[in-house]
């Protein structure tokens, strides 16, 4: 059987890769699941076409940290302050059944779909048992996001895993069943719960399976802790950040380590200087929505929300300087361009699946999302600037999961409405059944 193809017709193309740039108006070819040519104009019939005249045509955005388990609990921690987290939300995890993370990658991959996230990172951390890995698996493939799953190899809840080293051998069990659109990666014991030897210990073994690895960073000298014991490298993805230091950031640079960032909670009782340290130093930024008890899985919120925080953060240093109202050489630090692309080829590379999705690169699998540029009109500026300050969740029109159509004229395919509720209901009824003791 020949491979299904489609032609993406006459949209404002933003292909997020150096070489090929941007096209006004461009055409994009996708065949057997990849992307086969990128051009002004394409004429090679096709099985299907899709009219984007109106619309930009990019990469789906790539969100590298949130917690889809947190789907059913939406809200929970919408009037808590930062701290409150660990006491008011984390706890309910122990109730948590197979069912109910399945509930969460399903209805949470769902989500981030929606909105043309088309990648994701699941830091699960809420893992009692092989059960619990394998629900919360079927649930991000049956969504139809590119799943990459964060198996946390902490200890807690401790479940039915009597040992870090059951945790390991079923992280491996998972790893070598795992095809398709879903990876994995090891999600590994905050370090401010565990000694140093434990993360060398969880370090080495991911290592050993050439798997990359991802970190909460939320006290201060974890990095210098870790460089000290060689654990630093571009396969290590940190998370938050905000109590890194200069010489810290000097360290990340030095290695190749990028930082996630997750906007709505970095700004809550944080000092968010981090993120102009960073940039300064030409570390790779990716973004991340963190946690859905907080905020929904929309990345367009998120880069709206920082470049205007960092922005404010840039003309304030400005002020302090003496500055105002010229500006230093190279600001914004920010630029709605350079925040588009650590949600979508950064994020992707971040993941290790640069060479795979991120950008509009011939040969790369087709995920890709359609964004109608409004009835009001473009802008006159930088088309990634229209995105990120212009354009919403509403304007998702299309996406694309290698190179199937899971999203068509603003509606997800194939999803039973009423499932979703149903789910979700039942879930939230049986985790938040009595209030934490």
């Amino acid at each position: 059987m020949a491979a299904h193809s489609i032609l993406i017709r006459h949209g404002h193309v933003l292909t997020m890769d150096d070489r090929l740039g941007d096209l006004p108006a461009g055409d994009v070819l996708v065949s057997g699941g990849k992307i086969v040519r990128v051009a002004e104009r394409i004429d090679d019939p096709a099985d299907e076409v899709i009219d984007a005249d109106g619309m930009f045509v990019l990469p789906g955005l790539v969100d590298t940290h949130i917690h889809l388990w947190q789907t059913v609990l939406r809200g929970l921690a919408a009037d808590l302050w930062k701290g409150e987290y660990f006491t008011h939300v984390l706890p309910y995890r122990d109730r948590f059944r197979p069912e109910d993370m399945y509930a969460g990658g399903y209805v949470g991959g769902l989500e981030l779909l929606s909105n043309g996230t088309t990648t994701a990172l699941d830091f699960c951390h809420a893992i009692s048992s092989p059960d619990h890995v394998d629900a919360a698996l079927d649930g991000l493939r049956a969504s139809g996001l590119r799943g990459v799953f964060g198996y946390s190899v902490k200890e807690t809840p401790p479940g039915v895993f009597r040992s870090q080293d059951e945790r390991f051998r079923d992280l491996e069990r998972v790893l070598a069943g795992l095809d398709g659109r879903l990876s994995l990666m090891v999600a590994l014991s905050d370090l401010e719960t565990v000694d140093i030897e434990t993360c060398v210990r969880e370090t080495s073994f991911a290592r050993d399976l050439g798997l990359r690895m991802t970190i909460h960073s939320n006290f201060e000298h974890q990095v210098t802790a870790m460089d000290q014991a060689g654990l630093l490298g571009p396969d290590l993805l940190p998370v938050h950040g905000n109590l890194m230091n200069d010489n810290e950031l000097d360290l990340l640079a030095g290695h190749g380590t990028p930082i996630s960032f997750t906007p709505s909670v970095e700004v809550y009782g944080a000092p968010c200087t981090v993120l102009g340290r960073a940039l300064r130093r030409d570390i790779p930024i990716t973004w991340g929505c963190d946690i859905p008890t907080m905020v929904n899985g929309d990345l367009f919120a998120q880069l709206r929300l920082i470049v205007h925080v960092q922005g404010f953060l840039d003309a304030q240093r400005e002020r302090l300087n003496g500055r105002t109202p010229s500006r230093d050489q190279g600001l914004p630090l920010l630029t709605p361009r350079k925040a588009l692309y650590g949600a979508t080829l950064g994020g992707a590379t971040a993941l290790g699946l640069g060479d795979r999705t991120g950008s509009l690169t011939p040969g790369k699998e087709a995920d890709i999302v359609l964004l109608r540029s409004g009835p009001f009109g473009t802008s006159l500026c930088d088309p990634a600037a229209h995105i990120v300050f212009q354009s919403g969740t509403q304007d998702v029109d299309t996406v694309l999961v290698a190179g199937e159509v899971r999203k068509r004229a603003g509606e997800l395919l194939r999803v039973d409405s009423a499932q979703v509720s149903q789910l979700v209901t039942a879930s939230r009824a049986h985790v938040m059944a009595k209030p934490l003791g």
